[in-house]
């Protein structure tokens, strides 16, 4: 079965939130009304064209068969800002609503996007309806992407943390823990600017997330990272649990436990 196909089947109950790791920094989420969130979606091979940086895992989900309602971007690089996926999206016509900082929003502009379903989410501004709720936060990514957004995000009654690409600095995950997630997304490779694996576990302590996930690893041999690394940094310095995904697969969050793929508990 398709990827595509397995989150359209996914079942997801009231009270329950489907998560799924796209690869690198991307996530899709679904919720009981079926509304579909993507953050970060890097599904082509845009970065070898452009920088030369050969994806070595799998597109498991093509652009044309990526639906989603809500379509969050936290800064405009490639593996973020997906140069090849946007403009396939844009293509069919019917946009999903866009939210990103101000340079990911004037470049979706000028891509075509409709200026209605473009919303600007810069550091502390928010957006919230009925479906989900949307903060940005501060991400230290330096001069490479200076408007990079973490994300703290409520969707089906769950509190997600996305770090997006940033350094290891112990401000920056303040308003994290104040937030409370329920699961911590972590970027883990240690280079371009981002936390190492034990910057990451430690990040994990302070945000008193109770799922800690490694991401932004092994999609380019240039960038490096060590998921089993920072499990075992995880497990040895605070309470949140270690929980990595393999690339494509569906996680059930419910307030009872943990589900894989909506039937096997974890």
């Amino acid at each position: 079965m398709s990827l595509a196909e397995n989150i359209r089947r996914t079942g997801v109950l009231p009270g329950e939130l489907a998560v799924c790791w796209l690869g690198q920094a991307g996530f899709l989420l679904k919720d009981c009304q079926g509304k579909v969130l993507v953050i970060d979606p890097y599904l082509s091979n845009c970065g070898e064209q452009m920088r030369g940086f050969k994806r070595l895992s799998p597109i498991l989900l093509a652009p044309e068969e990526l639906t989603p309602d809500y379509y969050l971007i936290t800064h405009l690089h490639f593996d973020h800002f997906d140069y090849e996926t946007v403009p396939k999206i844009l293509e069919r016509g019917t946009s999903p609503l866009f939210l990103g900082p101000s340079s990911c929003r004037e470049k979706l502009l000028e891509l075509g996007a409709p200026s209605g379903q473009c919303v600007r989410l810069d550091r502390g501004e928010s957006y919230r309806d009925t479906a989900v709720s949307i903060r940005a936060v501060t991400a230290d990514h330096g001069i490479m992407a200076p408007d990079a957004i973490g994300v703290l995000l409520e969707m089906g009654g769950y509190r997600l943390y996305f770090s997006g690409d940033t350094a290891y600095r112990e401000d920056i995950f303040q308003a994290a823990a104040a937030f409370r997630p329920d699961m911590a997304m972590l970027s883990v490779n240690g280079r371009f600017g981002n936390m190492n694996a034990q910057e990451g576990a430690r990040a994990a302590a302070l945000c008193g997330a109770k799922y800690a996930v490694p991401c932004h690893f092994w999609t380019f041999a240039e960038h490096g990272g060590d998921p089993g690394d920072f499990c075992r940094h995880v497990q040895s310095g605070g309470r949140a649990v270690p929980l990595c995904f393999c690339q494509g697969e569906i996680r059930i969050l419910s307030k009872e436990k943990l589900m894989q793929r909506g039937k096997e508990p974890a």
